[in-house]
């Protein structure tokens, strides 16, 4: 009888050991093992729509996009996206998904866009013509090497742009321009040294790059005129463009003065196409949980 009770008390000892241990190791319950992995996917944060236009993840939402890519240890799998009714968020899911295996915590890296066949998060490359598709098309976003844990529920991916957005705002005599480029930006990893802007209306010039620095005195903006001039406008001190953040500048353009033509003939309006950089702002909207790319485009 001893022998039956202290052999019972040993089996129940090793359970409750094996069971700590298993814990203890950030092991999953046995019955969460083989349990495929979906996630939810937030953090484009868009703000109240100041222009209207083809929603998509730059103007701060999940229309548009079908498939991203979820990467964990060394295996990448594509993931079906499935917005949600104001596209707000998403779920991602799979119909070759990863599963939870042994481990209550793993390493997680998403991006979008994504391309089959991808192995790793790719570099970011942007457009050179973003007057049409080419702005929406140079947004990228993604999660770099996030530690999920298992909780019984769906764990959410924070995505966020890996672009920056300059934004120039041109005051004056904006009815004569006929485009905006951005000039002598990083061609790192293939992207274009020049960028023609997104016409977003009402004077306001958007575009998408890589993060990259640029020094004081750079030429970073020429404006073309409908009569074939061109205007550079140089930047007045040193910028980081950081990654999901805008970056603002205001440029005046133009000057209305009055000066008289002869003794005889009186006085006539002269537009001097004098340029000056008046303003840089640099926005990121960390404690509001807006992020820069929110705001829809013509």
């Amino acid at each position: 009888m001893k022998r039956t009770l202290l052999l019972s008390a040993a089996c129940l000892a090793a359970t409750l050991f094996t069971a700590c241990t298993q814990d203890d190791a950030g092991l999953l319950p046995e019955a969460s093992e083989g349990i495929p992995m979906t996630f939810t996917a937030t953090g484009l944060n868009p703000t109240a729509a100041t222009t209207t236009g083809t929603r998509a993840t730059v103007d701060g939402d999940w229309k548009g996009v079908t498939a991203v890519a979820i990467q964990i240890g060394n295996e990448v799998k594509a993931y079906r996206v499935t917005p949600s009714s104001d596209n707000l968020t998403a779920t991602l899911s799979s119909d070759d998904p990863h599963y939870w295996a042994g481990e209550s915590a793993v390493t997680v890296s998403a991006w979008w866009p994504y391309t089959d066949g991808q192995t790793s998060m790719p570099a970011v490359t942007v457009q050179a013509d973003q007057r049409g598709d080419g702005y929406a098309q140079s947004d990228h976003i993604g999660v770099a090497e996030e530690l999920l844990h298992y909780n019984g529920g769906t764990p959410t991916l924070a995505f966020t742009h890996r672009t920056a957005r300059i934004v120039v705002t041109v005051s004056g005599g904006t009815s004569s321009i006929s485009s905006v480029r951005l000039t002598n930006l990083s061609t790192a990893d293939g992207n274009p040294g020049e960028i023609i802007a997104h016409d977003a209306g009402s004077g306001i010039y958007e575009a998408l790059v890589t993060p990259q620095s640029v020094t004081q005195g750079t030429a970073f903006v020429t404006i073309a005129t409908t009569d074939g001039k061109t205007y550079v406008y140089r930047m007045k001190q040193d910028a980081d463009w950081e990654a999901g953040a805008e970056h603002k500048y205001g440029l005046f353009f133009g000057l209305f003065v009055t000066c008289p033509a002869s003794t005889t003939t009186g006085t006539r309006s002269v537009l001097l196409h004098k340029a000056s950089v008046f303003q840089h702002n640099h926005f990121v909207f960390k404690s509001r949980k807006v992020d820069a790319f929110g705001r829809k485009r013509r």
